[in-house]
């Protein structure tokens, strides 16, 4: 099934291994086989990963992008997930789903539901800052 993505003016978009970015004042690709994507905005830096969630994040992002190191990734993400979920119990289940997405070679929906984990931990450390 084709993806179309239309890029805003100057909007950039990694497609496997490749960086795009739109010079005119729009742009519509269409991708006719499945490689791995993500648009700018969905890309974490390894510099902007501070938070455990935001390293698991990165980790998922480099499965998606480079499977060849995949057995040691793997252990990485079940290694800090286990760690999170000491320190944040209430991340157990989330962090569940997007192991079976990993686990199943699903990483595009497993980023997609990190994003959503990335918000409930930046919830979970406002509330600690604020104990404080």
């Amino acid at each position: 099934m084709a993806l179309k993505l239309k890029l805003k003016p100057n909007e950039r978009v990694y497609i496997s291994g490749a960086l795009v970015r739109n010079i005119g004042p729009g742009a519509v690709l269409e991708l006719m086989n499945e490689v791995p994507m993500l648009r700018e905005k969905d890309i974490l830096l390894e510099q902007d990963a501070v938070t455990p969630c935001q390293k698991l994040y990165l980790i998922v992002q480099t499965l998606y992008f480079d499977c060849p190191g995949e057995g040691i990734l793997f252990e990485s993400f079940k290694s800090l997930s286990e760690e999170i979920v000491a320190a944040a119990p209430s991340l157990e289940k989330p962090l569940w789903q997007v192991g079976e997405k990993v686990q199943a070679g699903e990483h595009y929906p497993a980023l997609k539901d990190l994003q959503k984990v990335i918000t409930l931990e930046s919830t979970l450390l406002s509330y600690a800052k604020k104990s404080y």
